[in-house]
């Protein structure tokens, strides 16, 4: 299965994804996503619900016959690419349950519809090839409104410099979600912000008030925190504080947040990494680099 795998990667990655995607793609992140709403007075932020749990095979299969495959090849490529695990609770819904076939190879038979993994190598850009049409229809949408549309992943944001109101913003998150319906996926409502003039204007997870993106100052306190505490109390008393798995995880945890700094701050990142350094580490608990 991993080079069955591993050929479905090396296939997608040939693909082309939309220009408003930021996610999962060469050469693309958090930061170049952040960057299209710098300086915006408006910010309308949306969240896609389950977003990889909600695309079903057929959509895969679809991406696979667009690609230039064989039907069957495609099928092939699709089941090795989705998951229906048996007794998962979304099969108690109709719409997950397959119409009665009569294959003529009987092992590919299946009366429940496969849908992306989570955690999956390919689920990532099936998702953003599955979401191109999409992209490209509310990409018009949002010029038409004098509107920037970026996607990253499952959360969609909007922005714009000029002269907007809460109304104009309440009809298009409206039209969005009809969209979005329209390729069965939903709006997290819990998770929809309407930012206007004057509020603080965060972009996953980075300030865009300014002429780029900047770490905010929380991010920036919880990395200095755990870098403090390593240098005062080590690190086998911080992993039980913060209650690590290992000293590793834990390592690779704070590494990873001031490698992601780096991409943003490098200034900042380069105090916290010559702190993190003097720390005395254990040799032998230390993932290779």
């Amino acid at each position: 299965m991993a080079v069955q795998r591993w050929i479905a990667i090396q296939i997608l990655s040939k693909l082309a994804v939309h220009r408003a995607s930021f996610a999962f793609a060469p050469k693309s992140s958090i930061k170049k996503c952040a960057q299209q709403h710098c300086g915006a007075r408006w910010l309308i932020k949306l969240d896609i619900s389950d977003f990889f749990g909600s695309i079903n095979e057929i959509q895969v299969y679809r991406v696979f016959l667009k690609a230039g495959y064989a039907p069957l090849v495609a099928f092939e490529l699709t089941r090795i690419c989705t998951y229906a695990p048996p007794g998962n609770k979304r099969y108690d819904r109709a719409e997950w349950l397959a119409w009665r076939a009569y294959n003529k190879i009987f092992d590919y038979e299946s009366f429940n519809i496969g849908y992306l993994p989570q955690g999956a190598p390919t689920s990532p850009m099936l998702s953003n090839l599955i979401m191109w049409d999409f992209d490209k229809k509310i990409s018009l949408l949002a010029t038409k409104a004098g509107l920037t549309y970026t996607r990253y992943s499952d959360d969609l944001t909007f922005s714009t410099r000029n002269d907007f109101d809460r109304t104009r913003a309440v009809a298009l998150i409206r039209e969005v979600a009809f969209c979005l319906r329209g390729v069965g996926l939903s709006i997290n409502n819990s998770k929809t912000k309407i930012v206007p003039p004057g509020a603080r204007k965060v972009v996953l997870g980075l300030l865009v008030d300014g002429s780029k993106p900047r770490l905010t100052r929380k991010f920036r306190d919880h990395l200095r925190q755990h870098v403090y505490y390593l240098e005062k109390f080590g690190p086998e008393a911080h992993r039980n504080a913060r209650k690590f798995d290992s000293v590793s995880g834990m390592y690779r945890h704070i590494r990873g947040l001031i490698d992601f700094s780096k991409s943003i701050d490098d200034v900042f990142a380069a105090e916290m990494r010559a702190k993190f350094d003097n720390v005395q580490w254990s040799s032998d608990l230390l993932p290779l680099e």
